[in-house]
């Protein structure tokens, strides 16, 4: 007998609230507000790529507070975002949709246009009794300040959106003023330093802190989009001193790392060359050095990670911590002088690997670890398993409760990564192989080349492993929707 025609016949519908070990798994029963239907609380991060003390306590960015969070469940240490940008990586987490199926590849592509259909996350949680509610960055800022570009009452029965950045009222911590061509906006994205001004992000915590004190008559999926670290790279002067600017690590930069990579490759890496151009003109402690640019990288993450903290002190707070599913995720990676780059947009690893953490009560053995390959477009189905609602037929992406339950279970899907239309990458637990339009190829091999210095697609000794990669490659190729 299924799971769901079993809980019919118990009389607790779908799902429910407090968790019974029914022996096939564990499952929600029907039952007070203290133990309904799991809540969900939807943390998202923006840019934070995995050069955190949450992949390796030697890293340079401390995050204690995401280690905290993961104690609490399973953290996923090789997850990857559908795609190295904001826009197509968070349709393809909240449509369930990778680019090749929605059309949407880039930051400029409108999804909702593309696939105005579509139902997405929040909003397949509302059509199941769910209230949805939350703030800050979910869906990409550049159209509608992370709404839901449809409008309320498709996604959020409530949503705060994101409030525009505030520069600092010293002045202008990096070198954007001197920057030609650039103006406007862009002299306060381009920019980075101590920030005098309230974090826009403390904003994103008090509407969701708010919501947190109501009393909700429904279970509730709620969604926190932290925009930090993303550019301008600003944190409060405190931040700054646990990161000294002589102490400051900068990621290996090999001369002539591209040498061996195909041009569409090179034109990827250097989408924002101005920035590598410039920074790495100039020498620390000068403002607009590259040096000052990663420390200020590491103090935005570092910050990030201080708002995780306070929403789960949030959380716990208000009793509703052990009927919580907590999904915490960043839309993608980031380069920080690596490969010649410092933004994202490749299809490198750098770029594609983020920080992915499942809290599932009764479900994840607290402080586990899974080491599979995994994509975020696996987290719609996950959500809809977690939380006994209809599974949704569409999905590009595949439920990992089963890795939840067990992080060694059979797991044959690598991850797959699209960077405009007609280039992707494949993630395996040892390789990752990137074709891109034009036929041309890479290899790396993360056993022994984890900055990917060394591309092996040229080497005939590689042809099999090259043959075993490319049958993963996406065969439906959506055309662009602008």
């Amino acid at each position: 007998m299924n799971r769901r025609r079993f809980l019919q016949r118990l009389g607790l519908g779908a799902a429910g609230a407090c968790l019974c070990d029914l022996g096939g798994g564990m499952l929600w029963a029907a039952g007070t507000e203290s133990g309904r239907r799991p809540h969900v609380l939807f943390i998202a991060i923006d840019d934070m790529n995995d050069w955190t003390t949450l992949f390796d306590k030697g890293n340079p960015i401390r995050t204690p507070n995401i280690e905290r969070l993961a104690a609490r469940g399973m953290f996923f240490s090789r997850a990857y975002c559908a795609a190295p940008a904001c826009n197509p990586s968070r349709a393809a987490i909240m449509t369930g949709y990778r680019p090749t199926t929605s059309g949407c590849y880039g930051n400029r592509d409108q999804w909702w246009k593309a696939r105005p259909d579509a139902v997405t996350l929040s909003q397949y949680f509302r059509n199941n009794g769910y209230l949805a509610k939350g703030a800050g960055k979910i869906f990409h800022h550049g159209f509608s300040g992370g709404d839901d570009p449809r409008g309320t009452g498709h996604s959020w029965d409530d949503f705060q959106k994101l409030v525009g950045t505030r520069a600092p009222k010293s002045s202008y911590n990096g070198y954007t003023r001197e920057m030609p061509g650039i103006g406007g906006l862009a002299n306060v994205v381009y920019d980075w330093g101590e920030h005098d001004q309230k974090m826009v992000d403390e904003d994103m915590f008090e509407k969701v802190a708010s919501i947190m004190d109501q009393k909700w008559d429904k279970p509730m999926f709620l969604a926190a989009g932290i925009f930090k670290p993303h550019l301008p790279f600003y944190a409060p002067p405190e931040v700054f001193k646990r990161y000294p600017l002589d102490e400051t690590t900068l990621p290996p930069m090999p001369q002539n790392d591209l040498d061996d990579v195909p041009e569409i490759a090179k034109r990827m890496a250097h989408t924002e060359f101005f920035i590598y151009n410039n920074v790495t003109k100039h020498e620390a402690p000068d403002p607009r050095s590259l040096k000052r640019m990663v420390q200020c990288y590491q103090t935005s993450a570092d910050f990030a990670d201080s708002m995780v903290g306070r929403l789960l002190d949030k959380l716990d707070s208000t009793g509703r911590a052990d009927n919580t599913i907590i999904v915490l995720w960043a839309d993608h990676g980031y380069h920080l002088g690596d490969k010649e780059s410092c933004v994202k947009f490749t299809l490198w690893e750098k770029a594609n690997r983020v920080p992915f953490i499942i809290v599932a009560p009764g479900v994840a053995r607290p402080g586990t670890r899974c080491d599979r390959p995994v994509g975020l477009v696996d987290i719609f189905p996950t959500l809809l398993d977690l939380a006994g609602l209809p599974p949704k037929a569409d999905l590009d992406g595949t439920s990992l409760v089963p890795l939840l339950k067990d992080p060694k279970s059979k797991w044959d899907r690598p991850a797959i990564m699209t960077m405009g239309r007609g280039n992707h990458a494949v993630r395996t637990d040892r390789w990752r192989y990137i074709r891109y339009t034009d036929g041309s190829e890479e290899l790396y091999d993360h056993d022994k080349d984890p900055w990917e210095w060394t591309n092996l697609a040229g080497k005939p000794e590689y042809g099999s492993v090259l043959k075993e990669h490319r049958k993963w490659l996406p065969a439906e190729k959506a055309s662009r929707k602008p």
